[in-house]
């Protein structure tokens, strides 16, 4: 929110000061007014950036990796249960456990399917 307020970054204390030397001074409602579209433009491009970069670098659009289901403590277990994931055409994929509910043999697919952790073979 630098470009909001007065007293935000160097520059803008310093116009602030500076501008108490002339007829009109500076008010705060100039620097908000002035401000708020580039506000909204800078939260827009880094909403868009994140997604896109996170799409890029770290794969987020993809199906969810089998590492992460092996890691301590996490609430999914990988099966052989082929589908589409996320566009794409997977033999095996992350079933996730439903640990708020006290039947935790049952887990849920990417596409809402409920299945029975033990009658499903386990990728390992």
């Amino acid at each position: 929110f630098a470009f909001l307020l007065p007293t935000a970054t160097p520059s803008n204390v310093v116009v602030l000061a500076k501008s108490q030397e002339l007829a009109r001074s500076l008010r705060f409602r100039d620097f908000f007014f002035n401000g708020l579209p580039l506000t909204a433009m800078v939260i827009l491009a880094g909403a868009l950036l994140t997604d896109a970069m996170g799409r890029l670098v770290f794969d987020t659009h993809s199906p969810f990796p089998q590492w992460a289901c092996h890691s301590a403590g996490a609430s999914c277990v990988f099966v052989e249960a082929p589908g589409i994931v996320q566009g794409q055409q997977v033999e095996a994929q992350a079933c996730i456990v439903d640990l708020s509910t006290s039947d935790v043999s049952m887990c849920r697919l990417w596409n809402g399917t409920r299945l029975n952790v033990s009658s499903v073979a386990q990728v390992f």
